[in-house]
């Protein structure tokens, strides 16, 4: 139990430290920068080498992936919230309670959706005009995959090892890129990308499975599971929302557009996302020091106040970048058969900054178990679709579309949050005085 406490106490977060936030951001920092580094790399080379119709259905069928795998994130989420709590208490028994019975129902969950996506995969393969059923057929490997991973991730992240989660979420990059180029040189064209972006998975779950063994079936039937469908449904809506809103418009693109158009969107996509994929080591950081802080009575929004400044610096940066000279981006990353591309990344780059804000603000109200925002996301989802099915007239006209969905989706939030903010300090100053003499209580 010592042990275990301290995995949650040692990182100095009890108080909103800024060292701590600093020190464990960078650890997960570090790492996904090594795994988006990959991720873009193996982009680039899927982009100069597959035709540009392939490179359109590669990254829809990915996000069709992304989409069946919404729960995970929750599950993530959940797993980490009540891992922080148990290791906080040095309740090591509940930690190995946790674990085995998330593993087992997590993974039978896996099956069943693995099995209705085969059953699927047929009519995902006409919306989408893809050809050929073996890449939506190899998906499945990545949905089962995907789904067991994030157990191990949540629980290295609840117990506040940056160090394993920072490699599970580096490592799957890394792998993907390697397998990509030894696909490529079989002479496996889009099939063996797909087949390089799901089999990460399953090796990653074996590497961060090795120092969770010591959990496994130790403690069963000590998991006080009461709250976790009133703290896990919001949390699955919150992150299934987000992911949806990150993926729906490739696939929508794809369905709408010509093949050269989704094509030249993805590659725009592909680089844009880099202003959402940047800053989310700072979104990992924020949820379990969040999660303490509120728990021990301190002040969460100092933590939110630098993870968000830290957010707007790096997306400053990247946006400026992609206004000054995006078609020398896109020539230099993707070829000059992409340069037609460049005038739209100023765009989406400014959407998914959007969107890197408002993955701090999930995870800040997620960690204080506010869940009123879950609302705001559930309608952005719903308009960002109707409005594409309204307005598919190009390029340009899809993404100034989602970019005007997603400013009034942070504007509303950060503003929600900021009224929670003047409330917390005036009731935290607000001095509480004791009558006297015979006014005072017995």
């Amino acid at each position: 139990p010592a042990r275990v406490r301290k995995e949650a106490s040692g990182q100095g977060i009890r108080n909103g430290d800024a060292m701590a936030i600093v020190r464990n951001a960078s650890i997960l920092f570090i790492c996904t920068m090594v795994g988006n580094f990959s991720n873009y790399s193996f982009q680039f080379l899927m982009g100069r080498t597959l035709s540009i119709e392939d490179f359109g259905a590669m990254n829809a069928l990915l996000s069709v992936t992304m989409s069946i795998t919404l729960p995970t994130t929750a599950i993530m989420f959940v797993i980490a919230r009540y891992a922080s709590t148990y290791a906080a208490t040095g309740e090591a028994s509940g930690v190995s309670s946790l674990y085995t019975k998330s593993l087992k129902r997590v993974a039978a969950a896996a099956v069943l959706v693995t099995g209705a996506f085969l059953l699927a995969g047929p009519h995902v393969a006409g919306y989408l005009k893809v050809g050929s059923l073996t890449p939506v057929m190899l998906l499945a490997i990545g949905i089962f995959g995907a789904f067991i991973m994030t157990v191990n991730l949540g629980m290295h992240q609840g117990l506040q090892r940056y160090g394993y989660l920072g490699a599970g979420l580096g490592l799957g990059g890394l792998l993907r890129l390697i397998l990509g180029v030894a696909f490529l040189l079989a002479g496996l064209r889009l099939g063996g990308a797909i087949l390089a972006t799901v089999l990460p998975a399953l090796i990653i779950f074996a590497i961060t499975f090795v120092p969770l063994s010591r959990y496994l079936g130790r403690g069963a039937g000590e998991f006080r599971h009461e709250g976790v469908l009133r703290y896990g449904v919001p949390v699955a809506v919150a992150t299934s929302a987000f992911a949806f809103l990150t993926n729906i418009d490739l696939i929508l693109v794809k369905h709408f557009l010509t093949p050269s158009e989704a094509g030249m969107y993805a590659s725009v996509a592909v680089l844009g996302k880099t202003m959402l994929y940047l800053p989310s080591a700072f979104a990992l950081a924020v949820f379990p020091m969040v999660s303490v802080s509120t728990a021990t009575g301190g002040d969460s929004f100092r933590i939110l106040d630098r993870a968000l400044l830290s957010t707007l610096l790096i997306s400053a940066a990247g946006l400026a970048a992609f206004a000054a000279a995006p078609g020398f981006i896109m020539s230099l990353l993707f070829g000059a058969r992409y340069a037609g591309a460049a005038p739209y990344l100023k765009y989406y780059g400014a959407a998914m900054s959007a969107l890197s804000i408002m993955s701090i603000l999930i995870s800040f109200n997620m960690a204080r178990a506010k869940n009123g925002f879950t609302y705001s996301l559930v309608f952005t989802c719903v308009l960002v679709v109707g409005l594409i099915y309204r307005f598919h007239d190009g390029i340009l006209e899809v993404m100034t579309t989602i970019l005007a969905a997603f400013l009034l989706l942070v504007a509303f939030n950060t503003a929600a949050v900021y009224r929670d903010r003047r409330v917390f300090y005036r009731v935290r100053n607000f001095p509480v005085c004791e009558p006297e003499g015979p006014n005072r209580d017995p």
